[in-house]
This record gives structure tokens, C-alpha cells and sequence, in this order.
């Protein structure tokens, strides 16, 4: 497709926007479908990770799912479409297009919900602007990045994620009151998990702090061990470009892991980018689901 590109015509087509492209790629699809023949489609299963079903029993993952609710009630629960804008996080986030599994007629199959929730929030906000709204969702995200050599991992997965969208306050008194919630449903879904069989011990918390808001980690991490003595807390630097100045992320060990990561707070500008408006403020995390009855062992449903 590269040496294509030099001749004008294509790479014109190329840097069409979706309304131009999608008749071309229907058909596309149409014709690549129609070659296909049914033996083709069981060695698709066989072979291709993106279109095999979870190894977890649906009726495990329908249990954790209440759990997930239950331990965010103050939360209002989402059902996602299964696809979401094209670019929903490469345009807003430092991240690549490769990442995620793009679709036709201008789309993209989740594979982050925190992007989508924050253009959920930011469409509640511009109505609204001096509002908290919190949301969340369960969803089978789909990742085209590659996977993790550790145990628990797989193309899709169940993926829970509360977030909190609203104006700055002073003193980062969003931000902390935004983390201190998640925070907060991630350790209740964690004691919910243990009743159901798993072994979520040793919880801990680390804070990645950036240079430019050492303040913002100061005050979480006050936080963070008022509202949570059990949890251990430790500090390192924060080199990623990805968050607005800190990141928590949260481990326990697992029976055969310790030190095992399965969720993750972070404070984003995305809302800001969304909405043009730089008093925005946006905190999401994400728990790993499946690393529950994968890694971390529980009772069959």
C-alpha cells in the first residue's frame, strides 16, 4: 500500500474522510466475502485470537458483572454500542489508530470505554458545565495492540470503568475527590471477589507523580491512606505522556502472581480536549475483570 500511495489518485483516497471511503471499503468486503467459503471460516476460528470466544464461563463473568454494579451504585451504569466513534482515542489521546480494531462508516471497535464515557461526559457538561457526572460501564473491549507475555491476557476482555467528569475546584479537590471514588469501587469490587473464591491479598497502591504536579500526588496520596489504611502505597516517577500528571495503579497477589496489576486510576485531559474549555477536569480507571477467575481464582458459578 505504500508504493501504491505515490500515485495521486489513491493517496487522495487515502486522505478521504469516511463519508468518500466507506461505498469503496462495502465493497471491499463484499467481494472478499463472497471468495470465502465456509471451511474458511472454522480455520478463521482456529487461528485468529480477535474472533475466539473468552475462555471464562459467561455465567462467571454475568456474576462478576453484578458485582462490578454493586460495588459502584453511586455510579450511572452505561450500556456501550459495541463500536464508537473512528479515532475516539487516537484523536484525543497520545496513542496509535493501529492500536484498536478500526470498522467501516466512520466507526472503530471499543477498545478503551474511558474514551468513550469521556465523550459521553463531555456531551453532559456542555449542557451543564457546573455538574459532576459520574458513569460507568462493563465492556468486551477488543485490542489489536500487542499482548502481554504474562499470565491472564487475551485479545478481548472484560473491562469495568468508572469515571468522573466535571469543573476544576481549588486545591485539586476534584481530582482527589474523583480518584478517592474510584479508588473506592475498585477496593469494595476487590472484597466482593473474595466472598465469590478469589484471593486478592496484600493490596497496594502506586502513585506516579509527574514533575509538573508533584502537589496533586502529594495530596492523593494523603488521601489514599486516610480513606484506605489497608492499602500499601509507594511512589515513582510518572513518564508517561498518556496522563494529566498522575496515575494510580493498583496490585494484589494473586496465588501463583504476586504483585499482580488489576486496575488502574488515571486524571486525563480529555474533557478539556473534547470540550475546548481547560477548567475541565477527567478521571477514569479500569479493572481487569477477567484477571479475577484467570488469575486471582474463584468459586464456578
Amino acid at each position: 500500500m505504500a508504493s501504491r500511495a505515490r500515485s495521486p489518485e489513491l493517496a487522495r483516497w487515502l486522505s478521504s474522510p469516511p463519508s468518500e471511503t466507506t461505498p469503496d471499503l462495502l465493497e471491499l468486503a463484499r467481494n472478499q466475502a463472497k471468495k470465502r467459503r465456509p471451511i474458511d471460516l472454522v480455520g478463521q476460528r482456529e487461528r485468529d485470537a480477535f474472533v475466539q470466544p473468552s475462555s471464562v464461563d459467561q455465567r462467571i463473568l454475568h456474576k462478576l458483572d453484578g458485582l462490578a454494579l454493586e460495588a459502584a451504585s453511586e455510579f450511572e451504569a452505561l450500556q456501550l454500542s459495541p463500536v464508537a466513534p473512528l479515532g475516539v482515542c487516537s484523536a484525543i489521546a497520545p496513542t496509535s489508530q493501529d492500536r484498536t480494531l478500526s470498522a467501516n462508516r466512520g466507526t472503530e471497535v471499543v477498545s478503551d470505554p474511558t474514551n468513550v464515557l469521556a465523550v459521553e461526559c463531555a456531551r453532559r457538561l456542555a449542557q451543564e458545565p457546573d455538574r459532576v457526572v459520574r458513569l460507568c460501564t462493563l465492556h468486551q473491549v477488543l485490542r489489536a495492540q500487542p499482548l502481554p507475555k504474562q499470565a491472564g491476557f487475551s485479545r478481548h476482555f472484560r473491562l469495568f470503568t468508572p469515571v468522573v467528569g466535571g469543573p476544576a475546584r481549588p486545591d485539586d479537590g476534584f481530582e482527589i475527590d474523583a480518584i478517592g471514588a474510584v479508588v473506592g469501587v475498585f477496593d469494595r469490587l476487590m472484597t466482593a471477589c473474595e466472598t465469590i473464591g478469589a484471593s486478592v491479598a496484600n493490596r497496594r497502591a502506586r502513585i506516579f507523580r509527574s514533575e509538573a504536579r508533584p502537589v496533586l500526588a502529594a495530596r492523593a496520596r494523603t488521601m489514599l491512606e486516610k480513606s484506605y489504611p489497608h492499602i500499601a502505597i509507594e511512589e515513582t516517577s510518572l513518564e508517561s505522556t498518556y496522563y494529566a500528571g498522575l496515575r494510580v495503579m493498583l496490585f494484589a497477589d494473586a496465588p501463583a502472581v504476586p504483585g499482580m496489576n488489576i486496575a488502574d486510576v488515571g486524571v486525563f485531559d480529555w474533557i478539556e480536549k473534547l470540550l475546548s474549555n481547560r477548567r475541565m477536569r477527567f478521571v477514569a480507571g479500569g479493572f481487569g475483570l477477567e484477571l479475577v477467575p484467570k488469575v486471582f481464582g474463584i468459586a464456578r458459578a
